[in-house]
């Protein structure tokens, strides 16, 4: 049998492209052709192919007078230099990710990715920064606006370039690959398993309190000493071993099938919606019924202060606003694994974001009708002193079972979509080829969530949630900034791509005034962790010259090095 095998470019490219695309040299080798042809050829060849094209992988043939070779076994120094083509212009070698994502799917994917551990935590910071919680309110309707116009915005993008991998290939085909292959390196490295590192973490406390909680309200002893007994005999290294098992469980239901993944994305997004729709009609009622209920969070002026809040603070209040909205982006990662990306990525955003924005909304009006605002302007435990409020101390450990199991989904959705970042970049030949095998048993990239595991895990370790945070702001912030001015450039670059959703030039203007400004205000904020990010951002600039750029010059040497050792065949990584 021949062995499987991953091409660098993939099968569906028609035979004239392909022989414009490279020429063989050697047993095997690729010599890829220069920039400006490259250039000529992204330009000419984005339309997906149909799936009548596609072959298994054991069926597949290698390009025209090439060699069996199985690229999945990647010399260590052999870092050719590979053009940044999108992945979905063409099919890899063995099995692709098939097209499985419903608008059902879809809705849940994007509700799950932004229902998370920001609906029971971020209320206390936003109150805390702005004082009055009508302001806080407006906070929220703001950050909910802002996510809504970015994803708008990604809708035109998702449509016009239904492709895997989301700002990837945004980024290449407006700016070139080192923007790209930037976007890639810290995507990868830092703020996909940086966020799954955060949620984790979150399960991992409140699962260890509803543990310990459980167990000491089992003693005879008050409610009150008992959750001070309890927090203060929690070990601190278990909450950091439960997130470890938050991010294995997570990477194996997604490594075991697309379908399970989704399918735990439905279940989980379905039971978040349903404790945030608890919280939100309770809250309702007793504030219909009984007014504030001894609260007094709605007595007397509603923006109280607003004048005086400083600049800082409302920018502050903001960031926490839209850390519990991230996740509107994520469908774009995967709309090349959607049914109908073009009809079904505008529904999602129109129906999807309103809706949590409507259960963030109902949710803060709901603590403020239950807790006094002082309360919840100094608890990142905001539904777990709801639940005890309402329904005494069985109450408060429900609601933090509820915010761990939100954590969870929320560590699932991201892990299903940054896995294909991994994914994408791994076909392009960014990082070793083997990070992009799809199993052809699963149809899933076991690698990619492998690597992506093994990243949240290491960020776990020191457990610095603050420092995550500030990296992450940083970095999102300027790469939304970036794939959404890409919109705007390919409007004059390319107007004659299709694009099936459109929106107005000026939402997308619009929405770059507003990233650049987040992306700039840590500086002043946090300088240290905000220029720490910038320079953590600027060290894929050697490695994209390293890997793409002079990628072929450096392979040669070592390749050349090696085998006047006689030693390249130990230099192989699977």
């Amino acid at each position: 049998m021949r062995p499987r095998s991953y091409s660098l470019l993939h099968e569906r490219q028609q035979a004239q492209d392909l022989d414009e695309a490279f020429e063989l040299d050697g047993p095997g080798e690729l010599e890829p052709y220069d920039s400006h042809e490259l250039d000529t050829f992204l330009h000419h060849s984005t339309s997906p192919q149909s799936d009548d094209d596609e072959r298994s992988g054991d069926e597949q043939d290698l390009l025209p007078g090439a060699h069996h070779r199985d690229p999945s076994t990647v010399s260590l120094f052999s870092l050719d230099s590979i053009p940044m083509i999108p992945l979905s212009l063409s099919q890899a070698r063995g099995p692709d990710l098939q097209k499985k994502v419903s608008l059902v799917n879809g809705l849940a994917l994007v509700i799950g990715s932004m229902i998370g551990s920001g609906l029971f935590s971020s209320p206390g910071p936003v109150l805390e920064s702005v004082g009055a919680p009508g302001t806080s309110l407006v906070v929220w309707l703001v950050s909910g606006i802002i996510a809504m116009v970015g994803a708008l915005c990604y809708a035109e993008l998702g449509s016009m370039l239904p492709m895997n991998g989301g700002e990837t290939v945004y980024l290449n085909r407006a700016f070139g690959s080192l923007v790209s292959f930037v976007f890639e390196f810290v995507n990868i490295f830092v703020q996909k398993p940086g966020s799954v590192a955060i949620v984790s973490v979150i399960f991992g406390e409140y699962v260890s309190r509803i543990v310990f909680h459980t167990y000491f309200f089992s003693t005879p002893h008050d409610s009150d000493a008992a959750a001070e007994l309890a927090d203060s005999v929690i070990p601190p290294y278990l909450p950091k071993l439960i997130a470890m098992l938050c991010v294995v469980l997570v990477s194996v239901i997604n490594a075991l099938s697309v379908k399970a993944g989704i399918r735990a994305q439905d279940i989980l997004t379905v039971l978040k919606v349903l404790a945030a729709t608890v919280i939100a009609i309770v809250g309702l009622v007793i504030l219909a019924r009984d007014g504030s209920r001894g609260s007094h969070s709605f007595d007397g002026d509603l923006f109280a202060g607003y004048n005086e809040v400083s600049f800082g603070q409302y920018t502050l209040a903001l960031y926490s606003g839209l850390w519990a909205y991230d996740g509107w982006n994520n469908l774009n990662y995967v709309s090349g694994e959607m049914k109908d990306p073009n009809r079904d990525l505008p529904r999602v955003i129109f129906i999807g974001i309103p809706t949590v924005i409507m259960f963030y909304l109902f949710s803060n009006i709901a603590y403020l009708a239950v807790l006094p605002s002082n309360v919840v302007a100094h608890t990142n435990t905001v539904a777990m002193d709801f639940g005890k409020k309402l329904f005494g101390t069985a109450g408060g450990i429900l609601f933090a079972l509820c915010v761990a199991l939100s954590c969870f989904g929320t560590a699932n959705a991201t892990v299903f979509t940054s896995s294909r970042i991994v994914f994408v970049s791994a076909k392009q030949g960014h990082i070793p080829a083997f990070f992009g095998k799809v199993s052809s048993k699963r149809q899933t990239p076991q690698t990619a969530i492998v690597l992506l595991a093994i990243l949240s895990m290491i960020m776990i370790i020191p457990g610095s949630f603050k420092t995550l945070v500030n990296f992450y702001s940083v970095c999102a912030w300027l790469f939304y900034f970036l794939a959404v001015l890409a919109l705007i450039v390919l409007r004059f670059k390319e107007p004659e791509l299709k694009r099936p959703y459109k929106v107005w030039l000026s939402t997308p203007v619009l929405f770059c005034i507003v990233a650049l400004f987040l992306f700039v205000m840590p500086f002043v904020e946090a300088p240290m962790e905000s220029f720490a990010a910038l320079g953590f951002t600027a060290l894929a600039i050697p490695f994209w010259l390293v890997r793409v750029k002079y990628g072929e010059q450096v392979g040669q040497f070592w390749d050349g090095k090696l085998y006047s050792l006689n030693c390249v065949s130990i230099m192989e990584v699977c």
